[in-house]
C-alpha cells in the first residue's frame, strides 16, 4: 500500500462536556456540537452560547477544531434570534457552523463572512449537481448523505472541488435527512427541528395485498443496524474525502472514546499506507458502548438484506450466547466462540423474540462455568464446553419466564467503561502543532526569545534583566532545546531551533581573559518561555471576525423584490382573486379523472395536473392528454436524484410539459443548467420555512412554490408577512408522504434480492402496507429509483383553514392523491369546490370527510 500524504479529518460528536473532553482525548482532529436552540439533536445534553466560549477554548488549546450545529429549518419569527446566535458563535472564534436551511446559509454568508459554513446532511445533496449549487451558494464543505456509496462518493469527487466529509460509523436513519416527515405527521414534532420522535424504531406488521404476513419475529421492519465503516476507511481515503465522521451526539462519552479511539487507529494506518485490522477488543468496546448491530450501511452498495435485521431496534452490546437450560440458582448458558465470558458486576439481558414483552435481564453477582449433575441439560459437559451459569441479585430476574433458545446480551460493562473513562481523564493533548524558536543571548544585553506557529503568528519576549557571560556553564543549544521542549501542558510542540549566542572578549576576573559566551539561567529561559506561549495563544485568539449589521432585515426586503419578479415573470396568471385548484396524481385512472372533472363552483375546473408516476415513460401520454384537455401537465422529478440518474431528469424534459416539479436541489441545479427555459415549481421536499429561503427559490426561477409541511399555521402567517401569498401553493389533501428511503421493504420481505438487479421487481406485482401499533395501515409505493415512501394511511385536510388562506391572499390550492380511484376522485374534488369558491366553510367539509374516511382524518401540520 502507498502512503497518502494529504491530511484526513477524524470528526467526532460532543453532546455533553464528558464527550467532548473523551474526543479530544481520544485522538478527534475536530468535534462538532449543538446549542440549546436550532440543532437537529435537541434531546441531547447540548451546550449554551454562554458556555461557548468555554468550549472553543479548550479545545483549541488542544489543536482540535469546534463545529456548532444549525442544522434545522428556521421559522420566519427565529430570524433574529437565530442571527444573535450566529454573531455569538462567529465572536466566539467557532471554526465552522453546520447548517440545513439555505435561507439560512445566505444570511451567514452576508452577516459572518469569515464564518465557514458546511451544508449538513439535512440539506440533502445527493450529487454532483446539488453540491455544485451549494458551492455557488458560499457553502466551504458538504455532509454527504448516509445512503450513498463509496462508488456514488467517487463519482461526486470527479464533479466537484468541494470538501466532502463521510459519516463512518454511529446510528443510520432509514429516512433520508432532512426529507423524514414522520414525526411531524403522527404527533406534531419536527425531524427538521432535532424532535425526531424515532417512529423508525418501533415495530411494524406487514399486510400483503390485504393480507398478514408473519416474519416470524422481525417487527422493526424500519430500523437499521448501525454503520460502522472501519474496513471502508483506505478506500474513502483514497477517493479524497475530508473528514470521517462520527455519529452520536445522544450517546454517552463512552462510545465516543470507544469509536474514536478505533477509527483513529484505522485512519492513521490508512494515511501510513498501512492495513488495518480490529482486533476483538476494539469490537467489543464499540459494541457494548452502543449497538444495534453493526453492518458497512450503503458505503459497499446497496443490499437489502443485510441493512435492517428487524429482530430488536435499541441497544444490545456484546452478543454472549443462548440460553440452554435455567438452573435453581439462575441462568445456563452457551457461550458463543471466541466472546470473552461475562464478569459479576455487568448487566444481561435476554431476548427472547417478542418485541412488546418485558425483557428479563439484570446485573449479574456470579459466573461459574457449568458441568450439569444427572437429569439436567449439560449432563456429562466439562467446563471447556462453554457452558456458564449466570447468577443474578435476588428477584431481578424471573428465571421461570426466561425461554430456551433466548439470545443473551451483556449490555453493560463497567470494567469496560473504567478503562474508557481513563482514557479522558488525564484531558491529555494528542494534537499538537509545530513551533520554531529563535534565541538571541548576548552578554550584556537582555535575552530574547522569539516563537513562531505554523500559522505564521510570532510572539517575541525580552528578559528584564541582561546576561552576564558565563563563568563554567556557558549557554548551548542542548541545554535551550531541553527547556523549550517543556510545552506540555500547551497545544505546541517545538520544531525548529535557532540559537544566537556570539561570544565576546571577556574583561573578567572571574572568566580571565579570552572568548566568553552568555550564561543562560534556566529559570529565566522558562520564564520566557511561558511568556511567549502565552503571547502567542493570545494574539491567535484575538484575530478579530467580521459582522455585518442588518442583514435579516435587508434580505427580507431582497426577497419580497425577488418573489415579486417571479410573479410578475407569470403573465397574468397570479392576477385575480379566484381560487387556482391543482390535482397531483399518481396512476393514469386519477389522471383521467382529474381531467374529466368539471365544476359549477367559481373554481371551474383543475388548473394544472402534477404527474408522479412510478414508469416516467407513462409521462409522455400524459403530456399529450393533458394537450388535447388544455390543462397543464407538469412532471415530478424523483425525491431523490443519486449520481448517474440525471437520465431521469432528461427523460422528463424530454416529453415537453408544461413544468416539472421540482423536488430536491439536485432537479433544481440540473433543469437551470440543462432546461433553462422549463418552467419549475418548488415542492416541499425543497424545505422552504422563512422567507430568506423564498428569496433564494425564486432568485433560482421558480414560478410558484409549496412551503414545508414543517410550518404551522401561525408559522405560515408569520412567512407571509414579508413575500407575497400568490407565490405559494397550499397542499390542503393529502396522505402525508412519512419516510422516504433507499432501502426497499418489497426487497427485504418479499424476495431474497440485494437490490433491483436480483429482487425480480415484487414492487410491481403486490400492494403492501405497514400497520403501526394503533393498527393503521400505512400504504408503501416504490419510485422509479426503486426507493419507497411510506405514507400516513390517514388523510389530513386542511380544509378548515382554506378561507383564512383565500383571506390572506393566496391562491394556488393543491390535492394530492395516493390511493383514490374512479368516482371517488371526483367526489373529492366536488366536496372541496365549493370551500374553495369561498360558499362553504372549511369546517362543514372536515367534518364530512371524517365521517366519510374509514381510518379517521387529521388536520395535519397547520394545526397550531
Amino acid at each position: 500500500m502507498h502512503r497518502m500524504e494529504r491530511k484526513v479529518e477524524l470528526l467526532a460528536p460532543a453532546g455533553d462536556w464528558e464527550a467532548l473532553k473523551a474526543a479530544a482525548a481520544n485522538g478527534a482532529d475536530a468535534v462538532y456540537l449543538g446549542l440549546s436552540e436550532f440543532n437537529a439533536r435537541h434531546r441531547a445534553h447540548n451546550f449554551t452560547v454562554d458556555e461557548l466560549p468555554g468550549v472553543v477554548a479548550y479545545l483549541h488549546e488542544r489543536n482540535v477544531r469546534v463545529y456548532v450545529t444549525l442544522n434545522t429549518l428556521i421559522f420566519s419569527d427565529e430570524l433574529e434570534s437565530v442571527a444573535r446566535t450566529a454573531r455569538a458563535i462567529n465572536e466566539a472564534g467557532v471554526d465552522a457552523v453546520l447548517v440545513q436551511d439555505v435561507g439560512l446559509l445566505r444570511m451567514l454568508g452576508r452577516m459572518c463572512p469569515d464564518l465557514e459554513v458546511h451544508a449538513s446532511t439535512q440539506m440533502t445533496l445527493t450529487d454532483g449537481w446539488s453540491i455544485e449549487w451549494a458551492r455557488h451558494q458560499g457553502v466551504a464543505r458538504v455532509v454527504l448523505p448516509r445512503e450513498l456509496s463509496i462508488h456514488d462518493i467517487r463519482r461526486i469527487a470527479g464533479m466537484t472541488e468541494l470538501p466532502l466529509e463521510v459519516f463512518i460509523h454511529g446510528a443510520l436513519c432509514v429516512a433520508y435527512s432532512g426529507q423524514c416527515l414522520t414525526s411531524e405527521s403522527i404527533g406534531g414534532r419536527s425531524a427538521n427541528r432535532g424532535q425526531c420522535a424515532q417512529a423508525c424504531r418501533l415495530p411494524y406488521e406487514l399486510y400483503v395485498d390485504g393480507r398478514h404476513v408473519d416474519l416470524d419475529g422481525q417487527s422493526y421492519l424500519l430500523s437499521p443496524q448501525d454503520l460502522a465503516g472501519y474496513e471502508m476507511v483506505t478506500d474513502l481515503v483514497d477517493v479524497g474525502v475530508c473528514s470521517l465522521k462520527i455519529e452520536g451526539r445522544l450517546k454517552s462519552a463512552h462510545y465516543v472514546a470507544a469509536a474514536t479511539t478505533v477509527y483513529r487507529r484505522a485512519l492513521d494506518k490508512a494515511l501510513a499506507g498501512e492495513a488495518f485490522e480490529p482486533d476483538e477488543q476494539d469490537i467489543e468496546a464499540m459494541s457494548q458502548s452502543f449497538s444495534r448491530g453493526f453492518s458497512p450501511g450503503f458505503l459497499d452498495g446497496i443490499n437489502h438484506q443485510r441493512l435492517v435485521q428487524g429482530y430488536f431496534p435499541k441497544h444490545r452490546g456484546v452478543r454472549l450466547g443462548t440460553v440452554v437450560d435455567v438452573s435453581r440458582r439462575g441462568v445456563i448458558i452457551r457461550l458463543e466462540a471466541s466472546v470473552r465470558p461475562p464478569r459479576p458486576g455487568d448487566g444481561v439481558v435476554f431476548d427472547q423474540g417478542h418485541p412488546e414483552q418485558d425483557e428479563q435481564g439484570g446485573r449479574l453477582v456470579a459466573v461459574t462455568p457449568w458441568a450439569a449433575g444427572p437429569g439436567r441439560t449439560g449432563k456429562g459437559r466439562s467446563n471447556r464446553d462453554g457452558f456458564l451459569e449466570l447468577v443474578f441479585l435476588s428477584g431481578h430476574v424471573q428465571l421461570e419466564a426466561v425461554e430456551i433458545g433466548a439470545i443473551v446480551w451483556k449490555t453493560d460493562d463497567p470494567k469496560l467503561e473504567r478503562r474508557l473513562r481513563q482514557s479522558w481523564s488525564s484531558e491529555r493533548i494528542v494534537h499538537r502543532r509545530p513551533l520554531d524558536a529563535r534565541v538571541v543571548a548576548e552578554v550584556g544585553k537582555p535575552l530574547r526569545l522569539s516563537l513562531k506557529s505554523a500559522d505564521g503568528i510570532e510572539a517575541e519576549v525580552a528578559s528584564s534583566e541582561p546576561l552576564e557571560a558565563a563563568v563554567r556553564q556557558p549557554v548551548d543549544e542542548a541545554m535551550v532545546r531541553a527547556q523549550l521542549e517543556r510545552l506540555g501542558d500547551t497545544p505546541f510542540e517545538l520544531a525548529g531551533l535557532e540559537l544566537i549566542a556570539p561570544a565576546i572578549e571577556s574583561t573578567s576576573e572571574a572568566q580571565g581573559p579570552g572568548p566568553a559566551r552568555a550564561m543562560v539561567p534556566k529559570s529565566v529561559l522558562n520564564e520566557l518561555r511561558r511568556a511567549a506561549v502565552g503571547r502567542l495563544l493570545a494574539r491567535e485568539a484575538s484575530s478579530p471576525r467580521a459582522y455585518v449589521p442588518g442583514v435579516p432585515a435587508a434580505l427580507r426586503a431582497e426577497s419580497a423584490a425577488r418573489v415579486a419578479e417571479s410573479i410578475n415573470r407569470q403573465e397574468g396568471e397570479a392576477d385575480g382573486d379566484d381560487a387556482r385548484l391543482t390535482v397531483l396524481v399518481r396512476t393514469t385512472d386519477q389522471l383521467e379523472q382529474a381531467l374529466s372533472w368539471r365544476s359549477r363552483e367559481r373554481v371551474g375546473r383543475v388548473q394544472t395536473v402534477y404527474c408522479d408516476f412510478e414508469d416516467v415513460r407513462r409521462y409522455v401520454d400524459a403530456v399529450e392528454r393533458g394537450c388535447r384537455e388544455g390543462v397543464r401537465i407538469v412532471l415530478a422529478t424523483p425525491r431523490i436524484i443519486k449520481p448517474g440518474e440525471e437520465g431521469l431528469l432528461s427523460q422528463v424534459v424530454r416529453c415537453r410539459p408544461d413544468g416539472v416539479l421540482i423536488r430536491n436541489l439536485s432537479g433544481l441545479a440540473w433543469m437551470r443548467s440543462q432546461s433553462p427555459a422549463m418552467p419549475l415549481v418548488g415542492d416541499f421536499g425543497l424545505n422552504l420555512t422563512n422567507e430568506l429561503t423564498a428569496g433564494v427559490l425564486a432568485g433560482e426561477g421558480l414560478v410558484r412554490m409549496t412551503p414545508s409541511h414543517d410550518l404551522t399555521w401561525s408559522q405560515l402567517a408569520a412567512m407571509l408577512k414579508w413575500v407575497d401569498p400568490r407565490w405559494f401553493e397550499m397542499v390542503i389533501h393529502q396522505h402525508m408522504p412519512m419516510f422516504h428511503m433507499e432501502h426497499c421493504i418489497f426487497a427485504a420481505t418479499l424476495s431474497e434480492g440485494k437490490d433491483y438487479r436480483d429482487c425480480g421487481r415484487p414492487c410491481d406485482h403486490h400492494r403492501v402496507e405497514l400497520a403501526d401499533r394503533a393498527g393503521v395501515r400505512n400504504p408503501l409505493l416504490a419510485d422509479v429509483g426503486c426507493r419507497n415512501t411510506l405514507f400516513n394511511g390517514v388523510a389530513q385536510s386542511a380544509a378548515e383553514y382554506v378561507p383564512r388562506m383565500l383571506g390572506m391572499g393566496l391562491r394556488w390550492f393543491r390535492i394530492e392523491l395516493l390511493n383514490e380511484s374512479g368516482r371517488a376522485v371526483h367526489e373529492l374534488l366536488d366536496r372541496y369546490a365549493p370551500v374553495l369558491s369561498g360558499r362553504e366553510a372549511g369546517r362543514k367539509l372536515w367534518r364530512q370527510l371524517k365521517v366519510l374516511s374509514q381510518v379517521g382524518l387529521t388536520r395535519g401540520t397547520l394545526d397550531d
